[in-house]
């Protein structure tokens, strides 16, 4: 009885044992694109941005 459950791989789905779910892959996707986006969007040399500036505008000058 025991040896019916020793043998692990025959329950194995073989065809999708190596592939990631493709809500891991979305995610993953996701958040390159959100980091190359947040790069450029606070990157003071690329966009400008600073955070004194943004103080002062929220301030009104």
């Amino acid at each position: 009885m025991e040896e019916d459950f020793d043998n692990i791989q025959e329950f194995e789905a073989k065809a999708t044992a190596k592939k990631l779910p493709l809500g891991w892959l979305m995610l993953y996707i996701g958040l390159i694109v959100w980091g190359i986006y947040y790069f450029v969007q606070y990157t003071p040399a690329i966009s400008g941005w600073t955070q004194a500036s943004a103080y002062e505008e929220s301030l009104g000058k």
